[in-house]
């Protein structure tokens, strides 16, 4: 005897047999939507019982939720999804540590001392408020693959005659220093567009020789000349140039390799 399948519908099914019922349709119409969905009678009568719950919940934009999950902490969650509202509302992004953090925040306020924030409570609540992680800004576009194979040709007739104790890699990263993350939790079925992101940054330049044995102190660049945070500092692990966009320029290269150049002579 084959088991009879289990028919799981979400809130917005059941929300179109709530309107059936309200609507004063006949007893027999509403049987061939029951037919339809393949529900039997006992659960027809269920979802007439609940169906204030369920336009309640298909009026927050939970339509495609199947399945009612139920929530060990609700206070804490009801803090954190209203929280999170208002935090989308003023264009922050927020993770999931930020979202786990502000939930411990909510716990210790309601003096809930059983509450652990856990990476499967946080998934758990993500279902349970139809939320999403996605991403607020593009990427900037990759460099182009024809000068790297370029320049994977023509590097190894730059590096005849050196050695390995000789070659020197340096390269530039930017810290912002300021930014916020690129992506965010979003009450799905939302748009969010990304607000404007701070540009305030450090350029860093690292350099290292082919084996690992020479690693230079780091170069960094900023904006001010004597920035406030170095008053009463009389040395620094690192060495400090500055520009007004604290920017790598030909200028500041020049006097960093030839600096680099003087102590290795």
């Amino acid at each position: 005897m084959s088991k009879r399948k289990i028919c799981v519908l979400s809130l917005s099914d059941k929300l179109r047999i709530v309107n059936a019922f309200e609507s004063g349709k006949l007893r027999n119409e509403i049987q061939i939507m029951q037919n339809e969905f393949g529900l039997a009678e006992s659960t027809y009568y269920k979802i007439i019982k609940s169906r204030e719950l369920i336009k309640c919940q298909c009026s927050k934009g939970h339509g495609n939720i199947k399945r009612s999950r139920i929530s060990e902490f609700p206070d804490i969650e009801k803090c954190l999804s209203e929280w999170i509202k208002q935090t989308l509302d003023r264009n922050i992004p927020i993770d999931g540590p930020l979202s786990k953090q502000k939930s411990k925040d909510f716990a210790t306020k309601l003096g809930i001392e059983n509450f652990s924030a856990s990476n499967g409570w946080l998934e758990g609540f993500k279902k349970r408020h139809d939320i999403s992680f996605k991403k607020k800004v593009r990427e900037s576009k990759s460099v182009d693959k024809g000068v790297c194979n370029q320049w994977t040709e023509d590097l190894p007739n730059l590096l005849k005659g050196y050695g390995p104790n000789d070659i020197y890699n340096a390269d530039e990263t930017a810290l912002f220093f300021k930014c916020l993350p690129d992506k965010t939790f979003i009450f799905k079925g939302e748009k969010r567009h990304g607000g404007k992101q701070s540009k305030e940054r450090l350029t860093i330049l690292q350099c290292v020789n082919m084996t690992g044995t020479d690693k230079l102190l780091l170069l960094i660049i900023g904006k001010s000349k004597r920035p406030r945070c170095f008053k009463g500092v009389k040395t620094l692990p690192v060495d400090y140039v500055s520009n007004t966009k604290a920017w790598m320029t030909k200028d500041l290269f020049k006097n960093w390799l030839k600096k680099v150049n003087k102590q290795r002579k």
